[in-house]
């Protein structure tokens, strides 16, 4: 399971399309995602290569590092990991020639359906960190108005 994880992130590193959607459950109907990025929508299997092809296309020097990674078996062919993932690398846009850094950390959830002797991507979440206040600093409540 760990080496799927990896082999995902190192695709995505390498730019290697074809592997990233490999390690993808190939189903419209099972797969979903949640992004951290645009579109916050639940996204099908298409949607999600897509997104990902784009984002991964516009950074050069792409690094990570996981932290805290766990995993547990649900059952014999259902495994879910969570983890912190740091990435970072040079967000290009090349209408302008110029580029700027990209980091990010993010909370991320993966589950894994065992299928063709090996391990594939059903569901992904990843959410960035909130802003870390003071320790002092109470932390405001938000009430929502009932409608």
């Amino acid at each position: 399971m760990k080496n799927a994880i990896y082999r995902v992130l190192d695709a995505a590193k390498n730019r290697d399309f074809g592997i990233l959607a490999e390690m993808h459950f190939p189903s419209e109907e099972i797969f979903s995602k949640f992004d951290d990025s645009a579109p916050y929508k639940r996204q099908t299997l298409a949607q999600a290569l897509m997104h990902e092809e784009v984002a991964y296309s516009n950074i050069t020097d792409f690094n990570y590092k996981v932290e805290d990674l766990k995993i547990e078996l649900l059952k014999e062919d259902v495994a879910l990991a969570t983890f912190h993932l740091e990435t970072g690398g040079l967000f290009v846009n090349d209408y302008r020639f110029e580029g700027s850094p990209a980091r990010s950390k993010l909370r991320v959830t993966m589950v894994f359906l065992w299928k063709n002797d090996q391990w594939l991507i059903v569901h992904e979440h990843f959410s960035r960190f909130p802003e870390e206040r003071s320790g002092s600093e109470p932390r405001p409540r938000v009430l929502q108005k009932e409608k």
